[in-house]
């Protein structure tokens, strides 16, 4: 019999469930195993090339080895401390004894038994140190690559052998991730199958994991989990380091203000056509930076205007998925290289990289006065920022023109007080949103004209088609 709490159970249901292993939602799936053994508490499972373990203390005598149905922890988990038995009465029948608020529960379960040839895997017998970003790194290669595989191994993530220790590279055939600074005690590149099981929220991330290697598995180790994954060593993974162009290829460079970059992460999600297929906007670098979107639901495109950032070489107008521009943002990414309209986009930072294909130029939305525009100046200000540092040689920068002195909408008290510099930034503040007020009020009253307008020229042209017509009057 083996003993754990229902709030133990919580835990372990947290990573040991389909979604989370990456299991297809009605297959038929292996027994989760328990195993009781020297005051540990093992809990064990094996998917197709993965396999992950959970140990922990026995806070009751507990011993034997129990199967269960990797859905039955949902029955019976909890977030108390109230005791949940298993009991092993036969090969294939297992008994969990409960208490639901304090009523007794009870619920028999069939276990499949388990095949030979699927024991749990080998743990290295050496483990070296990695940061806990090494896990998150796995979790957006995973986010990168692909489901299934093609000719190449996309569903698979690339352990690769740098010049200044190993990478982490992931592709889906559109967009290329690679996340480097990682040392692994093993010469070499390793290929492994993706698995959502990087992105759960109760894998330890505040602290260092161990990793290591044996003839068939890479294991990675903080307590109280190890997950083992199969090395895929008849896998071809293609040569992503080809489709990125050189730094010195780029001909524009775009530098994202960090303000700037959390006013496109909030508003690329709701420019529209964000149903339309690839999602598709325009990033148009000429002179200001606009980012340009329409779709059938609105009559004039939207275009966002990043008021705080620059860039620096040619003039250029490209077209993209917004959800590619939107994730290079989210993972810290300031920097855009641009060869030319059709050629990948490429962003680094450090040893990280991050590149995707854009989308065909000739539909791009090119500059156009009839225009909902949106500026980031709308967003509050925020304290002095260090500019980004450059990677390259300087380009001639191109930024939007200073703005010409505003005068206030109200006077100035001369009060001594309001003369110090808390008192002139409030007078700013409370400048800078009556702008923008007047700003929204206006592109209302303009949207509302050009609607009145095709109104008059609809009715126009009706008035028009009657009297060609040459109908005669009816008397009542």
């Amino acid at each position: 019999m083996i003993i754990l709490t229902r709030c133990q159970v919580h835990g372990l249901r947290a990573v040991f469930r389909r979604s989370v292993l990456g299991m297809a939602q009605r297959s038929p799936v292996e027994p989760l195993v328990f195993q009781a053994q020297d005051g540990q508490l093992c809990a064990r499972y094996r998917y197709a090339h993965l396999a992950v373990e959970h140990h922990c203390p026995v806070a009751w005598p507990s011993g034997g080895t129990v199967a269960l149905p990797l859905e039955a922890l949902a029955e019976f988990e909890g977030r108390d401390d109230s005791v949940v038995s298993l009991d092993l009465v036969s090969p294939e029948r297992t008994v969990v004894r409960w208490s639901d608020h304090g009523i007794p529960r009870s619920r028999e379960f069939t276990v499949p038994l388990l095949p030979e040839a699927r024991t749990f895997p080998d743990q290295p017998t050496s483990w070296s140190e990695v940061p806990a970003d090494l896990i998150t790194a796995l979790a957006e290669a995973t986010s990168t690559s692909a489901e299934d595989d093609t000719r190449y191994a996309l569903s698979c993530l690339l352990l690769k052998e740098s010049s200044q220790g190993h990478e982490v590279v992931a592709t889906d055939g559109r967009q290329v991730l690679i996340r480097g600074g990682f040392v692994f005690p093993w010469s070499g590149d390793v290929l492994i199958r993706r698995s959502p099981i990087f992105a759960a929220r109760d894998l330890p991330r505040d602290r260092p994991w161990s990793i290591g290697r044996t003839a068939t598995h890479i294991a990675l180790k903080c307590d109280p989990w190890t997950i083992l994954l199969e090395i895929q060593t008849s896998a071809r993974f293609p040569r992503v380091d080809m489709a990125f162009p050189t730094p010195d290829a780029a001909t524009t460079r775009l530098r994202i203000d960090p303000l700037d970059a959390s006013f496109l992460a909030e508003s690329l999600g709701r420019l529209p056509g964000a149903d339309l297929y690839n999602a598709p906007i325009t990033v148009d670098l000429n002179g200001r930076i606009a980012v340009r979107a329409g779709g059938s639901e609105t009559e004039v495109p939207t275009e966002l205007v990043l008021s705080r950032s620059n860039y620096g070489g040619s003039q250029v107008r490209f077209q993209t998925n917004r959800d590619y521009l939107a994730r290079a943002v989210r993972l810290g990414f300031t920097e855009v290289e641009i060869v030319d309209p059709d050629s990948p986009i490429v962003c680094r930072n450090g040893r990280h990289a991050y590149a995707w294909q854009p989308l065909s130029a000739d539909s791009a939305i090119a500059p156009s006065v009839d225009v909902t525009r949106i500026e980031s100046l709308s967003l509050p200000a925020a304290r002095p920022h260090d500019p980004p540092s450059r990677t390259t040689p300087p380009m001639n920068e191109h930024t939007k023109p200073e703005a010409p002195p505003r005068t206030t909408l109200e006077p100035v008290s001369q009060d001594p007080a309001a003369t110090g510099l808390v008192a002139l930034i409030r007078e700013a503040e409370s400048l800078h949103e009556a702008l923008g007020e007047a700003r929204t009020r206006s592109q209302k009253l303009i949207v509302a004209l050009r609607r009145q307008r095709k109104q008059a020229r609809l009715m126009a042209a009706t008035l028009n088609t009657l009297r060609q017509l040459r109908l005669q009057e009816v008397a009542e």
